[in-house]
């Protein structure tokens, strides 16, 4: 018996909210559906750029964990600080009607019918069908809901940085209005226009009381097979490879733990090709002075040179400089620019 390629997506769409879809990731039937990497699965991650009234951009990181056929994980983390683990039930992604924004340790682990990761399958139904749906939000550690109302304004494509370029991804944008007598917030939000997996990819939401917008942005989507075989073939054939995958706490040079990997991947790499040697540079967005970029920008590239020692890479097979804010590659007037212009470049020096 053979199937159409319709009924074969059809098939797979209905069982993949159950699995991990690692082995599916570069599926070009996937990534027309806005499945693969954007899919929970074993080791993804996705960085987010934020901003709000209490300081200027932060990111934070979600890596999916324990991918059960009912539950899975999500292990969160911000330059700011904020460490959490929220396990989400797939039977909410279903149908539940109030998503929660953002995290804190003070959430219990699991809050029953509610997403967090975006809407439901339900709620991006109801949009469609009706260009309408009932939504409401968690916005704090009270966990009162703010009743709420979203209405389709358009369905349209955006870009994003999936597995080192650039994609453009199927959303719907929906204006929402949200609200208590104690608290109201209004504003426009885009999820990933997938039945399967409608993932809240940014938002503006205005909040009483608060002088400026709450902010955020998927900026990066990055696989669960890691960047080994893409930084390797990238450093053999074109001497350079850029990676926004070594994180550091909010304005310092203290590199996160969860960029351990990536760094034990880097050390591989150099061991794998003994005559190599590596140039590291740091990059900032243009927030803050330049001089004061700089210094920070040579601080990083720094901490990842003595991190690459520590992994057992020689000394003089490494040099580290800092740029700041000097090359930029996207524009620095916008969230998702800034989130781009701050990275790290390794460029091989042998000859």
């Amino acid at each position: 018996m053979t199937f159409s390629r319709r009924q074969v997506l059809s098939m797979i769409a209905s069982v993949a909210p159950l699995l991990a879809v690692r082995s599916f990731i570069n599926s070009e039937a996937f990534a027309q559906e806005g499945l693969g990497p954007f899919m929970p699965h074993e080791g993804g991650v996705l960085t987010t750029a934020w901003t709000n009234g209490y300081g200027p951009d932060a990111e934070s990181w979600i890596r999916f964990s324990k991918i059960l056929p009912d539950t899975f994980d999500i292990n969160y983390s911000s330059s700011r600080g904020t460490k959490v683990v929220r396990r989400i039930r797939v039977t909410d992604r279903a149908a539940a009607r109030t998503l929660i924004l953002g995290y804190n340790k003070q959430m219990p682990l699991v809050i029953d019918n509610t997403t967090t990761l975006g809407t439901s399958t339900a709620v991006l139904d109801d949009l469609r069908k009706a260009g309408t749906a009932r939504l409401d939000l968690i916005a704090d550690t009270s966990l009162q809901p703010m009743p709420g109302e979203i209405s389709l304004v358009t369905q349209k494509k955006m870009e994003i940085m999936v597995a080192g370029s650039l994609a453009s991804i199927p959303v719907i944008e929906v204006n929402g209005r949200f609200g208590t007598k104690r608290k109201t917030a209004q504003g426009t939000l885009y999820f990933l226009d997938n039945r399967n997996n409608p993932l809240l990819l940014e938002y503006s939401l205005q909040f009483s009381g608060e002088k400026v917008p709450r902010t955020e942005r998927i900026v990066i989507v990055t696989p669960g097979a890691g960047e080994h075989s893409a930084m390797e073939q990238a450093l053999a054939t074109v001497r350079s490879y850029t990676t926004r995958g070594i994180h550091f706490e909010f304005d310092k040079a203290t590199i996160q733990p969860d960029s351990r990997k990536l760094l034990k991947e880097i050390s591989t790499t150099l061991r794998n090709n003994p005559i190599w040697t590596l140039q590291i540079t740091g990059h900032t967005d243009s927030i803050g002075k330049e001089s004061y970029n700089l210094k920070l920008s040579e601080k990083r590239a720094t901490a990842i040179k003595s991190a690459l020692i520590d992994f057992g890479v020689p000394t003089d097979r490494l040099t580290a400089q800092g740029v700041g804010s000097s090359q930029p590659v996207e524009t620095n007037k916008t969230l998702e620019g800034r989130a781009q212009n701050r990275r790290v470049v390794l460029t091989r020096t042998d000859r």
